[in-house]
C-alpha cells in the first residue's frame, strides 16, 4: 500500500500557566504535513464527493481513544502530490511529557484514515509559573 501523507510537528511554548510533574497547561500545536492527492482528490467549490475534505489532528498518547485537537482543510481541488500543508490549534490543554501526535485524512463523507498511518512525538514541556516575584535587598 502507498503510503500517501507525511507528518511533522512542533509544539509551541506555554500559553497558560501551569505546574510542573505533568500538570496539564496550555499550548498550540503547529504541524505540517504533506500529501499526494493523485488517488483521493481534494475536495472543491465544484467537486463535493469522493473527496478529500480536511485533515484532522489527534493527541493519540498513551493508546487510548484519541483526542482531536484541530482539523486542517485540505487545499481545494489539490490532485497532486503537495508539500507543506499546514495548520496551528487554537490553545489546548496537554499535560507535560512525550505526547504522541496523528494525522489522519478525512473525506467529505466523514471517511477517515487511520490515526496510526502517520505519527509523529514531540515534547510538552511544563507551563510557567502562574506568579513570580523577586526581592532583593
Amino acid at each position: 500500500m502507498k503510503k500517501k501523507y507525511g507528518f511533522a510537528l512542533a509544539i509551541a511554548g506555554a500559553l497558560v500557566a501551569g505546574l510542573a510533574g505533568g500538570a496539564a497547561s496550555q499550548h498550540t500545536v503547529s504541524v505540517t504535513l504533506n500529501y499526494d492527492f493523485s488517488v483521493d482528490n481534494a475536495c472543491s467549490a465544484t467537486v463535493t464527493t469522493g473527496c478529500v475534505k480536511q485533515f484532522n489532528i489527534y493527541d493519540v498518547t498513551g493508546g487510548g481513544t484519541p483526542v482531536k485537537l484541530f482539523s486542517i482543510p485540505a487545499p481545494s481541488g489539490a490532485n497532486s502530490a503537495v508539500t507543506g500543508i499546514n495548520g496551528t490549534s487554537g490553545p489546548v490543554t496537554l499535560r507535560s511529557g512525550v505526547h504522541t501526535f496523528a494525522a489522519t485524512a478525512q473525506m467529505a463523507d466523514g471517511t477517515e484514515s487511520s490515526p496510526n498511518g502517520s505519527t509523529a512525538t514531540a515534547p510538552v514541556a511544563p507551563g510557567s509559573p502562574a506568579s513570580f516575584s523577586v526581592n532583593v535587598q
